[in-house]
């Protein structure tokens, strides 16, 4: 099955992913990035995962990418013939809106990849995302939104939260698949063991329960609840820890805003190489999460595969899927300090209950894999294309509609 994807940038989850698709042979693979960057980091890899190419946009580079337009994306939707064309990442560039009209218009399948739009009644004054803030954006970035869904032949939602979303917004559920995000989780099964050490006596972490954070540091992320969270409990118990993870412009007042008496135990690591990210893992007790707002959150799976008890809110995707309540985990409230404060102190008064929970996260980080995601991808287009009833003969239309 050929199929050509259009992404943002080469995240390093979403690459793993395709990787896992081509190498498991029943997909041919064309990428386009609308850039070839991800979070100011280049992407050239010595040997391609898979056929990719950078495409080249119209205005600044400083601009984002929803204002950039990338001709070369609408010459080949035009002229290629591929089995599916799978448009990922924000419906709102021009580019994507242009492709899918020029899909429509040539009658050709193809399929969003989407994870759960923002909340309409969730609009807080420090997200970037205009639509979040204004209800005139808001609505003409659901009218946008609605008018995908409709005209696309099928809706890869990344999470069963999309996948509840995009059904509550019309879709049929025939035209829907799960195709969650996934990572490489067998790098944490076995960690490295000195150096997973050595964190825990750099860190003084010995004899602790040690709760840990990995995101960046931006409102969205919650880790100003985290910490307040974290200080209660720390003020209670003095076998507690926490390591931050990750970086980002609250950093500096973040720091200033942790009590004096604990910050030995409050431990900002900054931005943590993805191939040491394992033994960070590995010297944690808890993973804690409680994000404000997260389609998916590849952080869950890691934690998973780690072994880790979770606690996240019910505003992570990854959690809805990956998190069963009082198993594996607790899932709260967003902004819900209290029950955060009380989660943090049960797993410190009971590390029987942390081994226990954490066995069962492994088991659920099966589902979360790199070789269950490609299953479930291949099957979606399998299924996309089975019901397309695909025409035999050149002068035989595909059935999709105007993008009108």
């Amino acid at each position: 099955m050929k199929l050509w994807v259009l992404t943002n940038t080469p995240s390093p989850y979403q690459v793993e992913l395709l990787a896992a698709m081509e190498a498991a042979g029943s997909c041919k693979l064309s990428v386009r990035f609308l850039r070839l960057e991800h979070r100011g980091q280049a992407w050239n890899p010595a040997t391609p995962p898979f056929e990719y190419r950078g495409l080249r946009g119209w205005g600044p580079r400083l601009w984002s990418d929803a204002f950039r337009f990338h001709p070369s994306a609408c010459r080949e939707v035009w002229k290629t013939d591929h089995d599916l064309y799978v448009l990922s990442g924000q419906y709102t560039s021009l580019t994507v809106i242009a492709c899918a009209v020029l899909l429509c218009w040539r009658r050709k399948p193809w399929a969003l990849w989407l994870e759960r739009p923002w909340p309409e009644d969730y609009r807080p004054d420090w997200s970037p995302n205009l639509s979040a803030r204004f209800r005139g954006i808001g609505a003409l970035r659901r009218y946008l939104l609605r008018s995908f869904l409709r005209r696309a032949t099928r809706v890869f939602c990344i999470g069963s939260a999309a996948r509840d979303a995009y059904r509550a917004l019309g879709v049929s559920e025939d035209r829907l698949s799960v195709v969650s995000y996934c990572c490489d989780t067998r790098r944490y099964a076995d960690p490295d063991r000195e150096a997973t050490q050595q964190l825990r006596r750099r860190f003084r972490l010995e004899g602790k329960t040690t709760f840990l954070f990995s995101g960046q540091l931006i409102p969205r992320k919650g880790v100003d609840l985290l910490l307040r969270a974290f200080a209660r409990t720390a003020a209670e118990r003095q076998d507690v820890a926490l390591l931050i993870l990750g970086d980002g412009p609250l950093r500096e007042s973040l720091e200033k805003s942790v009590p004096e008496e604990i910050r030995d135990r409050v431990h900002f690591v900054g931005q943590v190489p993805q191939a040491d990210l394992p033994r960070y893992f590995a010297a944690a007790s808890v993973f804690v999460f409680p994000s404000r707002y997260d389609g998916w959150g590849v952080v869950i799976n890691e934690a998973c595969a780690a072994g880790l008890p979770v606690l996240s809110t019910d505003a992570v995707g990854a959690a809805l899927d990956l998190v069963q309540d009082g198993v594996n985990g607790f899932i709260l409230a967003r902004d819900d300090e209290q029950g955060f404060y009380e989660k943090m102190k049960f797993f410190a008064g009971q590390p029987d209950r942390i081994t226990a929970f954490g066995t069962r996260s492994r088991e659920l980080a099966q589902k979360g894999s790199l070789e269950h995601g490609a299953a479930l991808f291949c099957a979606a287009v399998e299924q996309t294309l089975a019901a397309m009833q695909r025409p035999t003969t050149k002068n035989e239309e595909p059935r999709t509609k105007n993008l009108s």
